[in-house]
């Protein structure tokens, strides 16, 4: 099976590369802040594309999601992510501009693939019409924008859920952003991990905390310290943070806003075990009953009781990895060569009508944009 990602050149998430880049390793560490679903490239050697932004009413969609940012992404056609003013502290993995990079769609045959998948709506209807046999999805980029329906004439919906359904037919799929399995990060980062390394060490989720960038542990997590355990901070390099995941022993959120879950099973991945309380998780599949916690006592509990028990220890970090593979690799994987096999086995091809187009085009207006008229409405 053959899979393509893509991404326009004004996304500013993900990797910097150009599509002659084969090496998931490389890929992985241009990106601008995520890791994202490196397991396509990982683990299904699917190619990654940047392509340049085009006219078309569907692909200025990114207007809507991110209407705030809409103006500033369009300077990384030209800077890279560090140029552009007020991210200026971020540290990235490339140091080409989007724009650099990037191919035009419609030069490409999308025909050579049986999956192409877009973030945001990077290619025009028009363009993915012309090929009936290859299966195209999309995931919004901003998890808090998602839409009822495939919209554009794509033929799937990818919606950043990880709930273990797995879809039979094209539609709303679940398929998180952090597509990967539970030793893919830990596979991918051993080349560059000392070869006498060994474990220790408590990550602190990087929601736990406010500051950014992070550059001192709070006062809720000293007590770790006190104990005598390191408290390894979030790096805004993503190879970096990727290396101190590896070297980490435990991986442990407490307190601050709740998290979607991917930096948890991030960590699971890169071989640390998650520790926190899941109802600040959205994914709250991924801890474990052991692994739940309310407090930091309880955390401290845990851990101690961990040190003294390696045995327990190995066997709750492969029941986490297990749960990562499960929900965030095998069943989102089932369900989008499920929905392959449901396009390719239809008799005619769905059309795309004038009314669907305007059906989602409406679909996206913006929130804020509909609360802002309806509040000079009521104010007339």
């Amino acid at each position: 099976m053959k899979i393509a990602l893509v991404k326009q050149e004004i996304y500013q998430d993900l990797y910097v590369c150009p599509v002659t880049e084969r090496d998931a390793a490389r890929i992985l560490f241009s990106s601008n802040m995520r890791v994202g679903p490196i397991g396509l490239m990982a683990e299904l050697g699917a190619d990654f594309f940047i392509v340049k932004e085009e006219n078309e009413k569907e692909t200025q969609i990114y207007r809507k999601v991110i209407p705030h940012l809409a103006d500033k992404v369009k300077l990384l056609k030209t800077l890279p992510l560090n140029k552009v003013p007020g991210w200026e502290r971020r540290k990235i993995g490339s140091i080409l501009s989007q724009g650099e990079l990037a191919v035009n769609g419609s030069d490409i045959d999308w025909g050579q693939y049986d999956i192409v998948i877009s973030i945001n709506i990077s290619l025009p209807t028009h363009t993915i019409l012309k090929y009936p046999q290859t299966l195209f999805a999309y995931m919004i980029g901003e998890a808090n924008m998602a839409t009822f329906w495939p919209c554009f004439g794509y033929d799937a919906y990818l919606n950043q859920n990880a709930r273990g359904i797995v879809q039979q037919k094209c539609g709303i799929i679940d398929f998180p952003y952090t597509f990967l399995k539970g030793d893919t990060l830990q596979a991918m980062m051993q080349p560059y991990m000392p070869a006498d390394y060994k474990r220790k060490g408590v990550f602190m989720e990087i929601n736990s905390t406010k500051e950014r960038p992070v550059t001192k542990v709070p006062d809720h997590f000293k007590v770790l310290e006190e104990h005598g355990f390191e408290v390894i901070l979030h790096q805004d390099l993503i190879f970096d943070n990727l290396k101190n995941l590896c070297r980490s022993k435990y991986f442990v959120k407490m307190g601050g806003r709740t998290i979607r879950g991917n930096s948890a099973a991030e960590a699971i991945s890169c071989g640390a075990l998650a520790i926190m309380n899941r109802n600040e998780v959205i994914h709250k599949e991924l801890i474990i009953d052991e692994c739940h916690v309310t407090t930091m006592e309880e955390v401290l509990r845990l851990i101690n009781e961990l040190e003294q028990d390696e045995l327990k220890y190995n066997q709750l970090l492969k029941k986490q990895k297990e749960i990562v593979t499960h929900y965030f690799y095998d069943c989102p994987l089932q369900s989008i060569e499920n929905c392959l096999e449901d396009k390719r086995s239809r008799k005619y091809t769905t059309k795309y009508s004038s009314v669907r187009k305007f059906v989602d085009r409406v679909s996206f207006i913006n929130k804020y944009e509909i609360k802002k008229k309806l509040r000079l409405t009521k104010n007339r």
